[in-house]
């Protein structure tokens, strides 16, 4: 019981939530482990289910009718997925794949609905959150709109890094692996196109390799723009 507590108290959405509180819903969290590969949610399924992340790192995967895959967002420690469903019931948008081991606590909806009864300010915390989700991946889709290949990719290693960075005294180690294709899916790029920016971006010093993760290195005269 105190891990799951531990479990709840570290994710944003539920801190200031009372002990007793915590306690309820945790008594009612189910424990869900997925390795790598495994599927959380399949696109188009019908979910009456909310995932609070606890560890490991999850892409949201949407596939069109032509059978393309395009990743949406990597999810990772703390964030929340099925929200939508607190509003309304509507089939996945994208489904939910385990890029490593993860570890989630499941809720239905009608356990949010009850605290929500139990104590109205925990809306507005949820309002709040799904808000500020939307506003970012509006502002990320934002930035990456139009661009050439080499910028989005590193448009897209700079807010990895920034998500899931490992900092070193020369360098930002990306805690994340990552293969070519999902860097094209990420950005809507082909696997070729992407595999040429890597190799002028190594080129340029600017990202590396280290043990199967990506590196950005640090050199305060690079921007996005300095390499057209």
């Amino acid at each position: 019981m105190k891990r799951c507590i531990i479990c709840l108290q570290e994710l944003e959405l539920f801190q200031g939530l009372k002990r007793e509180q915590i306690t309820d819903l945790c008594q009612c969290t189910q424990r869900k482990r997925l390795s790598k590969g495994d599927y959380l949610y399949h696109q188009g399924e019908l979910t009456r289910t909310i995932y609070l992340i606890k560890s490991g790192k999850l892409k949201l995967v949407q596939t069109d009718l032509d059978g393309h895959n395009k990743i949406l967002d990597v999810c990772g420690p703390g964030e929340v997925l099925g929200e939508m469903s607190l509003y309304q019931e509507q089939n996945e948008h994208s489904s939910a794949i385990a890029m490593e081991e993860v570890f989630t606590c499941c809720f239905s909806k009608l356990q949010f609905e009850a605290l929500i009864k139990q104590d109205p300010s925990f809306a507005l915390r949820i309002i709040s959150y799904l808000g500020q989700k939307r506003y970012e991946t509006m502002l990320k889709a934002g930035k990456e709109t139009g661009l050439p290949v080499k910028e989005r990719l590193l448009q897209l290693f700079y807010r990895l890094a920034e998500d899931y960075g490992q900092k070193t005294p020369a360098s930002t180690l990306i805690d994340l692996k990552i293969t070519q294709q999902e860097l094209a899916d990420m950005i809507g790029s082909s696997r070729v196109m992407v595999i040429q920016a890597l190799k002028e971006l190594k080129a340029a010093n600017i990202i590396g390799r280290e043990n199967k993760y990506f590196v950005l290195y640090n050199d305060p005269c690079i921007s996005v723009h300095s390499f057209d």
